[in-house]
């Protein structure tokens, strides 16, 4: 059970960490076809760039669950506290509109990408198969943005 709850609290690291290994694995294995049998395995790249794409959205994640995203420390340190409480919230919430709006985006594309049934350049895979992190990804990453608020402003100051 505690393990579970470890995952469930470090979801973005775990799935981020497997997928880097899988990644390291597909490009160990183009190298070795590649000089060992002269044939290298091209549909490799599609995966691995798709894949990096998820890993920028764990990564997102992972960083405003940690409270370690970009922000404005020189100017938010020089407030008040009082002050520092509402621009901590205005950020949230800001950031929350961004993602929301990234996530409905993405979601348009990936109707649109279905619709018109576009499909990968390598694998001929549908494409909607990789879009399909963006608004997933949104999702994940407006939950740890809630989560993270939630918890700093349940923290006595």
């Amino acid at each position: 059970m505690k393990k579970l709850r470890w995952i469930a609290v470090h979801l973005e690291e775990v799935l981020g960490a497997s997928l880097l290994a899988v990644m390291a694995c597909l490009a160990f294995a183009n190298v070795v076809t590649r000089y060992l049998f002269q044939y290298p395995l091209a549909f490799t790249e599609e995966l691995e760039v798709n894949a990096l794409v998820w890993l920028t959205i764990f990564g997102t994640s992972s960083a405003f669950r940690r409270r370690r995203h970009l922000s404005m420390l020189f100017f938010q340190d020089k407030f008040p506290e009082k002050v520092r409480y509402w621009l901590q919230l205005c950020i949230a919430l800001l950031s929350a509109c961004l993602f929301v709006s990234l996530g409905y985006l993405g979601y348009m594309q990936l109707l649109d990408e279905r619709l018109l049934e576009i499909t990968s350049e390598s694998l001929g895979a549908p494409q909607w198969l990789y879009t399909v992190c963006i608004p997933v990804g949104c999702v994940l990453i407006v939950f740890r943005i809630v989560e993270a608020t939630i918890q700093d402003m349940r923290r006595p100051t």
